[in-house]
């Protein structure tokens, strides 16, 4: 159960409506002409919710008067409940400092009763009882002002880091898309270049560049056009693929012994194949090089007519689960669904194994 189910003004709301009940019972537990300053606090608490920008002091004032009147003329005998929820109030609001004055004020009001001499049960242990009743009226409001103002900078600081994640998605989205197409397309300039230049002279090395540079421009618009599905399905930014070895190179240099087979031809794959596939490696052997019992892996890769089928070991401990509930596995689960694939990572005899299978191409998206 949350201190602050619905926030700051839900909790001022709440306590000003159990004080206003308090206010109401003082009516039936007065003496004589009391019920007149039970009457005069009643409406107090219910003008603060309605007037939200009210003075703390005002609050205070209104309720501590009529109350210290009642208790030195022995008339009122329930009012300072309203009055501890008052303090409640104004300390779980922002205050001035004319509302700590005040609130220090009321703290000490309980000894007036007590110096005066009008009230014998004062005289005892009645005044300590109340100042401590304000004392921890005050805490609470205290403490519900602190958690409001640690809950509006953690709302502050997720909006901030959700602005620079976007931020930051936008750059790697340009960037990696740039990455993917900027080879394509500087081919294509150089075949254009060379059919310029053979155009009058050699005809037909001239049609042949513009062959080539057709047959690159179009797998450079397939590849972007692949990348678009991908992220149009729901996954993140799209990582651009490189080759293997470099891959599992720096893992390699970085002390993990790996045992990588790969079938001929994944370098041929189209292009959100490749991406997925080697997002499976990296991160697999990203928790291999956390949570490995020793520093291997085994990596093999193989590839039919139709699909592609990735597997990935390394020695695990037993009852130890290898990060299947982290962002990443998860991540890559829904990258490879995307593309009509399998995942899975499950712990298996001593080793953790990462399956994936996908297809060769995706449907319905080459350029025409």
């Amino acid at each position: 159960m949350r201190f602050l189910p619905r926030g700051h003004d839900a909790f001022i709301t709440r306590t000003a409506l159990l004080g206003s009940a308090f206010g109401l019972l003082n009516l039936f537990y007065t003496d004589a002409w009391g019920w007149i300053l039970a009457l005069s606090m009643l409406p107090a608490l219910l003008v603060r919710l309605a007037w939200r920008d009210m003075p703390g002091w005002l609050l205070l004032a209104w309720l501590a008067i009529p109350t210290l009147i009642g208790d030195i003329a022995v008339v009122t005998h329930t009012s300072t409940m309203v009055l501890i929820i008052g303090m409640v109030v104004v300390a779980a609001s922002s205050t001035r400092r004319t509302d700590t004055i005040a609130l220090t004020l009321c703290m000490f009001s309980p000894f007036v009763v007590w110096a005066l001499d009008t009230n014998s049960w004062h005289r005892g242990i009645g005044a300590w009882l109340w100042s401590g009743g304000l004392l921890l009226g005050w805490v609470l409001g205290r403490l519900a002002g602190e958690q409001q103002t640690l809950i509006a900078e953690l709302e502050r600081t997720r909006s901030e880091l959700a602005d620079a994640a976007v931020i930051a998605d936008r750059q790697r989205i340009a960037r990696d898309l740039h990455d993917m197409v900027g080879h394509s397309f500087s081919v294509v300039l150089l075949h254009l270049a060379g059919a310029r230049m053979n155009l009058s002279a050699h005809p037909d090395e001239a049609v042949k560049a513009l062959q080539q540079a057709e047959t690159v421009g179009r797998e450079g618009m397939d590849e972007l056009r692949q990348a678009l599905v991908l992220m149009h399905r729901g996954t993140s930014a799209p990582t651009v693929f490189g080759d293997l070895e470099d891959l599992v190179a720096t893992y390699r240099d970085a002390g993990l012994d790996i045992d990588l087979t790969v079938a001929d031809g994944v370098d041929q794959i189209e292009a959100a194949p490749r991406i997925v596939l080697h997002d499976v490696v990296r991160e697999a052997l990203t928790n291999a090089a956390k949570h490995a019992t020793r520093p291997e892996a085994s990596v093999h890769i193989g590839l039919d007519a139709d699909a592609i089928a990735v597997r990935i070991t390394n020695p695990h401990a037993p009852g130890v689960r290898s990060g299947r509930t982290g962002m990443g596995l998860t991540g890559l689960e829904h990258r490879v669904s995307a593309i009509d694939g399998t995942f899975r990572a499950w712990p298996d005899h001593g080793s953790w194994t990462v399956e994936a299978s996908f297809p060769r191409r995706l449907v319905d998206v080459r350029a025409s």
